[in-house]
């Protein structure tokens, strides 16, 4: 009877103890693309943060090539009411932040529905949340609010979903299983006339 009561505390503590700890984790979702040099920076720049700060879970979807995370991406993208006008985009609690680019300064950008995203601005939000005991993942199924206060931005530190370098990621094979498709059709229009 006490080895069942013991057993029983244990699993209970067990199934108790990730609760617990993921209270005070961050949760970061950061969506990029290969090709994306800014991408590539704000990655670097995560990676030292969660250095700094143990509490960061790091989450990263490349939508360039995968079509799941893209799909993820988009669902995000529709419930923060934000735009899918480029990467990187990265999603922290309730906030979107659009591009990467060192600075300080929070600008809210009302054409994206989303924060500039500059390096001190995202630090100071995971810093933030950790104060206030940690932030779930982005849900597709959260409330955001949108601040009042928004800035007109002109210059914002994106990489376009489909820019003049990655074109040719789509085109480079259209042309190819176009060029394919021809030869297919040709030699088996010559096969007919041998054959007959």
């Amino acid at each position: 009877m006490k080895i069942r009561i013991l057993m029983l505390l244990i699993l209970g503590f067990c199934l108790i103890m990730p609760v617990v700890r993921a209270k005070d984790e961050v949760c970061v979702y950061l969506f990029y693309g290969k090709t994306c040099p800014h991408c590539t920076e704000e990655k670097s720049f995560l990676e030292e943060l969660k250095t700094k700060y143990p509490q960061l879970e790091v989450h990263e979807f490349e939508i360039y090539f995968n079509s799941e995370d893209r799909q993820l991406f988009e669902r995000l993208v529709e419930t923060y009411h934000t735009s899918s006008s480029g990467v990187p985009m990265t999603f922290i609690g309730e906030k979107a932040f659009i591009g990467f680019a060192k600075g300080n300064t929070e600008i809210y950008d009302s054409r994206s529905n989303a924060y500039v995203g500059y390096s001190g601005i995202i630090e100071k939000t995971i810093k933030d949340y950790i104060d206030e005991g940690g932030v779930d993942c982005p849900s597709t199924t959260i409330s955001v609010t949108i601040p009042e206060n928004s800035t007109e931005v002109s210059d914002l530190p994106v990489t376009p979903i489909l820019n003049d370098s990655n074109i040719w990621i789509i085109l480079i094979p259209v042309v190819a299983i176009g060029i394919i498709g021809l030869l297919v059709y040709r030699f088996k229009l010559i096969k007919i006339k041998v054959e007959w």
